[in-house]
């Protein structure tokens, strides 16, 4: 299971956090905005705004079940040997 901040691609951050945030979105709202007052990056501001007040969804992520998360995770985030030999090949 990894833990995601959501947006539909029709829904700006604010829309997003608010809609993931339920009933704590007043909170979650003002920790975004404080965030983006820092200048922190807007999907960066959402996740942490959401995780502060544990409103992450949590997906399961493809893969191997036996693998730990943080396994699973860096998966989803470093292509494997194989995708990055095909790019170099096109380019």
């Amino acid at each position: 299971m990894a833990r995601v901040a959501r947006k539909r691609m029709t829904q700006t951050w604010r829309e997003a956090v608010a809609a993931q945030a339920g009933p704590d979105a007043a909170a979650v709202l003002a920790a975004f905005d404080s965030a983006l007052a820092l200048g922190t990056a807007e999907h960066v501001a959402a996740y942490e705004a959401l995780a502060a007040h544990g409103r992450l969804d949590e997906v399961d992520l493809p893969g191997d079940p036996s693998r730990s998360l943080a396994e699973a995770e860096e998966a989803q985030i470093e292509p494997d040997d194989a995708i990055q030999n095909r790019s170099a090949r096109n380019q």
